[in-house]
């Protein structure tokens, strides 16, 4: 299990990773946005919109929005309401144009989408991050190894209790334990839950070692010290890298949701998503 010490070398390693991009990303956005530099923000005290932005996020990416458009807002006076949905229905409520949200952060595949269906500005187009996927334990519970195919076998077969969502991430591992020819075994011993959200207060709230969890990282790692720690992330061979993109909505307000895009893709924004676990 990946904690303390652990954990920090995972975050760590992410944040190398991180730094090598960030600034090519920040001045890509940037020239797109029509931004130079910082000089859009730093300094910047325009007066306040009562108005403000609204951001809509899909679950994973939204643990590191919070902070960020909390740190945007201080900067500039322009409050953010950021709300959280199911990605696939934050897509499927855009495309239909019945969003009132300026701002939209879902996988990139589905940022993509808007933009084929002009439902939202391809020139806005921000890269965030990616999310991958991993193990859940409670905090008191010994450490798992998933490291490899024959560990995450052991550790599926070993398990008390296997706890995956309804996702899409849950029906990929619902596949890998099928193709590991121990459907038979985990059946009896499975649950699954709507969010990760749901899959980690069960984790917390139900005593016993012996459970063992899947989701994506933000949203394990958005309950440490909460009862839950992060077991690490699943074989490259089945591992779901996920990547989120942000984008201004056709309908939204322009000139407010361009500095928010720009603003989340500089080093500073991007920390938050880091410390979230996007890598």
């Amino acid at each position: 299990m990946m904690a303390g010490a652990a954990t920090d070398e995972w975050l760590a390693g992410i944040s190398r990773r991180r730094r090598r991009t960030s600034r090519r990303h920040f001045l890509a956005a940037a020239a797109a946005l029509g931004v130079s530099g910082l000089a859009g923000f730093a300094g910047a005290q325009p007066a306040p919109r009562a108005e403000g932005l609204k951001v809509l996020a899909a679950g994973s990416a939204l643990h590191g929005l919070r902070p960020a458009t909390a740190a945007f807002a201080r900067e500039t006076g322009i409050p953010v309401q950021v709300a959280t949905d199911h990605g696939h229905n934050i897509r499927k409520h855009a495309l239909a144009g019945e969003t009132d949200a300026d701002v939209v952060l879902v996988p990139t595949e589905w940022a993509n989408d808007l933009v084929a269906a002009s439902r939202a500005d391809k020139a806005t187009l921000i890269p965030i991050g990616s999310v991958r996927m991993g193990a859940v334990v409670r905090e008191d519970a010994p450490p798992p190894d998933v490291s490899t195919m024959e560990a995450l076998r052991r550790a599926f077969v070993s398990a008390d209790t296997v706890l995956l969502t309804l996702a899409p991430t849950g029906d990929h591992l619902m596949k890998v334990i099928d193709r590991l020819g121990i459907a038979a075994t985990v059946a009896p011993k499975l649950k699954r839950f709507d969010t990760a959200t749901l899959l980690n207060k069960y984790l917390a709230d139900n005593p016993g070692k012996g459970a063992l969890g899947f989701g994506p990282a933000t949203e394990i790692l958005a309950w440490r010290g909460k009862g839950v720690a992060w077991g690490g992330p699943v074989p490259e061979e089945i591992q779901i890298v996920l990547p989120y993109s942000a984008v201004m909505l056709i309908r939204a307000q322009g000139e407010p949701a361009h500095r928010l895009l720009a603003f989340l893709a500089t080093p500073g924004a991007r920390k938050h998503f880091l410390d979230s676990g996007v890598e």
